[in-house]
């Protein structure tokens, strides 16, 4: 990977970077490869598709029909990650023949920001280094008319609603970190390079969805994944691109291995240059190689250590203790009956503890990991009642496709925790 690596925090052509994908990805000598593409609906990332479709796409895909090659593609509003995308994209990709032999998946996320030259002393414009023309980003000329580019991220940044943003919302305020807030003040970002920064943080985030949902569960044959967070500049002429950094999710064994290389999620922390008239983004964090985190390892962790510091959970209600005693002489072990436990324990821990119950479903692995920029926010506030309970109600709906054994063991463990 080391010429992809190259490209990092670097902006190139479009059809450089994918090619540059296509002849780093040779070596691995998969039996098959997919793709998952993932862009905003603006129109502008046009060009952006056609680059990945001509300098990867048509080399490395297997042909959806006569003379068509296709990638699993997702476009919305803000270039969002779809949470499950990447499991109904491989099982189509593991279908194609040969049957047996490794997988390799490609996930390309782009966010976009417009970039045009300006005079110098253009107003919210920098640049002017290394002989190249002061830049103003976050807008385009589109049909005459300049408009925000990426509106979406511009409408975030705003604090204007929508689906759209409160989904964007969620990721760029996940962990504890207000990565609007950052953007938005400036003392921390230069206003100049925000929409630029914003883009990156973005693509950055939604990358990191698409790991966790790569970590979460196996796919249907042994696969290596690269997740490719890029952002588009979408240029008056050609458009370009900075690959932000490279995951890797290896498969193929017993063990999902996890790894990432590039530029981090703290905007406050980038620094651009330019090089041969082209943008360099960098950190401190661009030339480390970094374990990818079990997010549900991590929630379970944090759970431990509030328990240490607050004592274990005591519920005293009488409900519960009629399951204490079902499970205590084993009634549970009936597989009908674990099912009907669980089916009354959640409504009764929603109304009285639904925070700890939603915290301790999703370090076990119950609960959906579409769910874990929430999780973090519960299990570090332990307050947000009505989202845990929605997380609660969900985990219902589906208790009748859990697997007997499985609903054996969530019910013990949920008493386990409670204690009378």
């Amino acid at each position: 990977m080391e010429r992809l690596r190259d490209c990092v925090g670097r902006e190139k052509p479009l059809r450089e970077v994918s090619q540059t994908i296509q002849f780093d990805t040779r070596s691995l000598g998969p039996a098959v490869t997919g793709a998952v593409q993932v862009t905003c609906a603006d129109e502008t990332e046009r060009e952006c598709v056609e680059a990945f479709q001509q300098g990867f796409v048509t080399y490395a895909l297997p042909s959806l029909k006569s003379a068509r090659k296709a990638p699993f593609r997702m476009a919305n509003i803000g270039a969002r990650y779809e949470w499950g995308g990447v499991h109904i994209a491989a099982e189509h990709f593991a279908s194609a023949p040969p049957p047996d032999g490794a997988m390799l998946l490609v996930v390309k996320i782009n966010g976009h920001v417009g970039c045009e030259e300006v005079p110098p002393g253009t107003p919210d414009s920098f640049g002017g280094f290394d002989d190249m023309r002061p830049l103003r980003l976050g807008s385009r000329s589109r049909y005459g008319t300049e408009a925000p580019a990426c509106g979406a991220l511009g409408a975030l940044l705003a604090g204007k609603g929508g689906p759209f943003a409160t989904d964007l919302g969620d990721a760029f305020r996940s962990e504890g970190v207000d990565r609007v807030a950052l953007l938005n003040d400036p003392a921390r970002v230069a206003p100049a390079v925000r929409a630029l920064y914003a883009a990156i943080v973005s693509a950055r985030l939604q990358a990191r969805s698409a790991v966790l949902d790569l970590q979460d569960r196996a796919l249907p044959r042994p696969t290596f994944s690269l997740v490719l967070p890029c952002v588009t500049l979408n240029r008056e002429g050609s458009d370009t691109e900075i690959l932000c950094g490279i995951y890797t999710v290896d498969g193929r064994g017993p063990v999902r291995n996890v790894e990432y290389y590039g530029l981090g999620d703290d905007p406050a922390a980038y620094e651009i240059t330019a090089r041969n008239r082209r943008l360099v983004v960098s950190d401190d964090q661009v030339g480390t190689q970094r374990r990818g985190r079990n997010h549900r390892a991590l929630i379970e962790e944090q759970w431990r250590k509030h328990v240490t510091q607050h004592g274990p959970l005591e519920l005293k209600d009488e409900r519960m203790d009629r399951l204490r005693a079902d499970v205590a002489r084993n009634q549970h072990r009936n597989h009908h009956h674990a099912r009907r436990l669980l089916r009354a324990a959640l409504p009764i821990l929603a109304e009285v503890a639904p925070v700890p119950a939603a915290i301790l479903m999703f370090a076990d692995g119950a609960v959906g990991i579409h769910h874990a920029h929430r999780i973090h926010r519960l299990a570090r506030e332990m307050e947000g009642t009505a989202e845990a309970r929605r997380i609660l109600a969900e985990m219902h709906d589906r208790i009748d496709q859990l697997d007997p054994e499985r609903a054996e063991a969530l019910i013990e463990m949920l008493m386990r925790e409670y204690r009378p």
